[in-house]
């Protein structure tokens, strides 16, 4: 299985640059991350090989 990655971008009130990540459960697709927020973001993939994850970049 395959869990999704996603970067946003943000800046506070004082202007200060923020980058939240966020690892989504098992089993949620791309559409349904997009639908619970609308802001930009990138979209990576944590790939389980056995008992190690792996991270691809789309």
């Amino acid at each position: 299985m395959t869990r999704r990655v996603v970067e946003t971008k943000a800046a506070t009130l004082d202007n200060e640059q923020l980058r939240i990540i966020t690892i989504f459960e098992q089993g949620i697709n791309k559409e349904a991350i997009k639908k619970m927020s609308g802001y930009s973001k990138t979209h990576d993939v944590l790939i389980q090989r056995g008992n190690v994850w792996e991270f691809k970049e789309e």
